[in-house]
């Protein structure tokens, strides 16, 4: 797998060539997921500090200690879901339209070495959000009976200039690393599903294009999220 890094990050259009040589292999590509899904679920726990607060005055310490874990067991699937198996699914459900060919297990293969770059933006991520969680200061919410009180809650708390900053910079690490994975994704598309380059490239970018747009509109102009996948 050493040897195979560079070649996938340097040369995408050989490495993709080569290994529709091989028989198809989730193994990989399934290690390469749950790393990521690991720093999904690592980088979940810590934003289950942030809502400790608000569970704790809603449903006590006991349920408020368990936040972390749910939360970080959540991050762990969702990262396999979504990043894998959903877009892995929409690029082989697109590619149909170009009449590609190829079993739909070659290409959740690839679209799982393409994910590396997203992981490599994950881990970056969580580096910042070590750096900034100190710094978020949540809201104290005086009566979690009272609705205007959670609308208060969540108002100061989405306006606080941590937060807000580091789910901007989440979103841009976000869109810069999944660039890099929609370029390797184009070349692992058009090879699991034998397509033209041209075809690849529309497979790739019309989900990628989408989700950039969505994250980086919410995280700038729409409702700021805290980052964990």
């Amino acid at each position: 797998m050493k040897g195979m890094l560079p070649s996938l990050l340097l040369r995408p259009d050989t490495f993709f060539s080569e290994r529709t040589k091989e028989p198809e292999s989730l193994k990989i590509p399934g290690i390469i997921v749950i790393i990521g899904a690991i720093v999904a679920a690592a980088a979940s726990y810590l934003n289950s500090g942030i809502y400790e607060g608000l569970i704790t005055a809603a449903a006590g310490e006991g349920m408020a200690s368990m936040l972390g874990i749910l939360y970080a067991v959540l991050g762990f699937f969702a990262f396999i879901i979504i990043w894998w198996v959903v877009f892995a699914g929409i690029f082989y459900l697109l590619s149909m339209a170009f009449a590609g060919s190829g079993t739909f297990k070659r290409t959740l293969e690839f679209a799982g070495y393409g994910l590396v770059p997203v992981i490599i933006g994950s881990v970056i991520s969580l580096l910042v959000l070590l750096y900034y969680l100190p710094m978020i200061e949540v809201p104290v919410i005086s009566n979690i009976q009272d609705p205007a009180a959670i609308q208060r809650f969540m108002s100061e708390f989405l306006e606080d200039p941590a937060f807000r900053e580091f789910t901007q910079i989440y979103a841009i690490i976000s869109a810069i690393f999944l660039a890099w994975s929609a370029n390797l994704w184009i070349f692992g598309i058009k090879h699991a599903r034998t397509l033209s380059f041209r075809n690849a490239i529309i497979v790739v970018l019309v989900p990628v294009v989408i989700f950039m747009i969505y994250t980086l509109y919410m995280a700038f102009i729409g409702t700021p999220f805290s980052g964990g996948l």
